[in-house]
């Protein structure tokens, strides 16, 4: 039964996290293009995903610690871990380019103060468009008070500032497409593992059968 139990396991785990995957998926880049932050239930099924993925992972490491001696059989967690932070820094990521692909407007902005938020460091500033003041985050990260820079801001909206510091685009753009890249590159290479395991494991099984000299009653 180890070889059936761990093609169905396999199958039945799996095929749970891709949906859940793809669900999660799906609401964060919606929410991206739309342009807001997280919703519930983006957080709500990468939480589930996170429970039920250590879930499996404990489970697989128990019931094949013993059967799996020698034959890898590990589990896809760590393509789901990069699927889940490709969703929320890429999901920033392509917010901030579905902003910059839409019509603006260069404005001359002053640095007012900078200062850090949570850990990352930033500046905001003030600017005016069409005699209507308005303050916002500036694409820098450290300059003096009173210094300006050159911003662009929504043709639409000129409350929204679409320039973006280099730090940025290079974490959450240049992070979001690396992420991607990882988790298929470590989905097909766990795709490759979990055959190889599976091939081995059946022809074990089929070994132990042909040991006892005869096939196991079936009940």
């Amino acid at each position: 039964m180890t070889f059936v139990d761990l093609v169905l396991f396999r199958r039945v785990s799996t095929a749970v996290m891709v949906l859940l995957m793809v669900a999660f998926l799906v609401t964060a880049v919606l929410g991206a293009v739309a342009g807001g932050h997280p919703t519930g239930l983006t957080l709500w099924l990468a939480g589930s995903a996170i429970v039920l993925g250590l879930v499996f992972a404990a489970v697989r490491t128990m019931k094949f610690a013993v059967a799996g001696d020698g034959i890898d059989t590990r589990g896809p967690l760590p393509v789901f871990l990069f699927v889940l932070f490709a969703g929320f820094i890429g999901g920033i990521g392509l917010q901030h380019t579905v902003l910059a692909l839409q019509p603006t407007i260069s404005v001359t902005a002053e640095v007012m103060a900078c200062g850090y938020s949570g850990r990352t460091r930033t500046c905001a500033g003030e600017y005016t468009v069409d005699g209507v003041a308005y303050a916002g985050e500036m694409p820098v990260r450290s300059v003096p008070a009173g210094h300006e820079v050159a911003i662009e801001v929504l043709a639409s909206d000129h409350s929204e500032v679409v320039s973006r510091s280099w730090l940025d685009i290079a974490f959450f753009r240049g992070g979001g497409v690396v992420l991607v890249a990882l988790a298929i590159g470590y989905g097909v290479r766990w795709n490759r593992l979990a055959r190889a395991a599976s091939t081995r494991l059946r022809e074990r099984t089929i070994r132990e059968v042909h040991s006892n000299g005869s096939n196991p009653a079936v009940k």
